[in-house]
């Protein structure tokens, strides 16, 4: 994902010099040279792709805790982590075997819960459609989505004797990841700034500056949630066993919905009379709700749009 957004980046870098160097000058005004792509009123067709910074709101759903059937955070005893790391014989079995210890060679608490998780950037992606008024106003809308990925670490202690006392309760390291998956859609307004003032002054308009403005709806989704337990592999904290080692039951996939609103600014490419590019930074404060989560934060995006006329 972040190889295809910097493959994006380097090519809208290299196209925007290429067009600086050599962009010719015409006076749309005054009907001199080539139509611009969105001068004429009418439907453009697009896809939006970039990287998507998620806000930590709901990151804390995937620490090890799990949650119950309404949606609230367990407590550390019955955890979805603890019942991995130490809820049955098989789960201590195995904990044992990733540790390399005996046993009793090994501990487990609260303290070794995950602290804080974390989002990586995602990949983002969009339809988008738009209908011009004129050549520098329209509205769009966009359908889109993001699975915002959350990480973090938890630690086991290993009890077994040392000649190194520093060593006696040295802690071991694993991974935990959440995966999440979220849905939007954008409503709103695109304007593009100064063509007018660039053609008085002769200047070109092949790169103009342009605003986004509109309201959203984001639909989020639980995933996943697993561990790495090294040597003996991943563990999914969504299915649930009992004393014997027996599948009872899997996880109620949180959902959720909410409102709000965007804005974005960029630079608009005019590419020959069909084509436009749209590179820019959107930020969104909007409602996010999973569980117990009800949260208004900022999302951050970095965008490519190729629109079509």
């Amino acid at each position: 994902m972040r190889y295809i957004a910097l493959v994006s980046l380097s090519i809208a870098c290299y196209v925007l010099s290429t067009l600086s160097a050599n962009a010719q000058v015409y006076n749309y005004a005054d009907g001199e040279g080539p139509t611009p792509p969105d001068s004429v009123k009418g439907i453009y067709f697009g896809l939006n792709i970039g990287m998507y910074f998620a806000n930590e709101a709901t990151s804390r759903i995937y620490s090890g805790y799990g949650y119950q059937r309404d949606g609230v955070l367990n407590n550390f005893s019955n955890s979805w982590l603890n019942q991995a790391i130490q809820g049955s014989p098989q789960a201590e079995d195995r904990t044992t075997r990733a540790m390399g210890t005996d046993p009793d060679g090994w501990a487990f608490n609260e303290s070794d819960m995950p602290g804080l998780m974390t989002f990586n950037p995602a990949f983002m992606w969009a339809g988008h459609i738009r209908f011009m008024f004129n050549a520098d106003f329209g509205i769009f809308a966009e359908v889109g989505g993001a699975n915002p990925v959350a990480v973090g670490e938890f630690t086991i202690q290993n009890l077994n004797p040392s000649a190194d006392p520093l060593q006696n309760q040295r802690l071991r390291r694993f991974g935990i990841r959440g995966e999440e998956e979220r849905l939007f859609v954008n409503l709103g307004m695109h304007k593009v700034l100064l063509r007018e003032s660039l053609e008085r002054q002769g200047k070109s308009t092949t790169i103009l500056p342009y605003v986004d403005l509109g309201f959203n709806m984001t639909f989020t989704k639980f995933e996943a949630n697993f561990i790495n337990l090294e040597t003996e592999g991943t563990v999914d904290l969504t299915n649930f066993f009992n004393r014997q080692g027996q599948f009872i039951n899997d996880a109620n996939l949180l959902t959720g919905a909410g409102f709000g609103g965007f804005g974005g600014v960029g630079a608009q490419v005019t590419l020959g009379s069909k084509f436009t590019l749209n590179f820019g930074y959107v930020a969104s404060l909007e409602q996010i709700k999973l569980g117990e989560v009800n949260e208004r934060a900022i999302q951050h995006q970095i965008v490519l749009k190729a629109i079509y006329m």
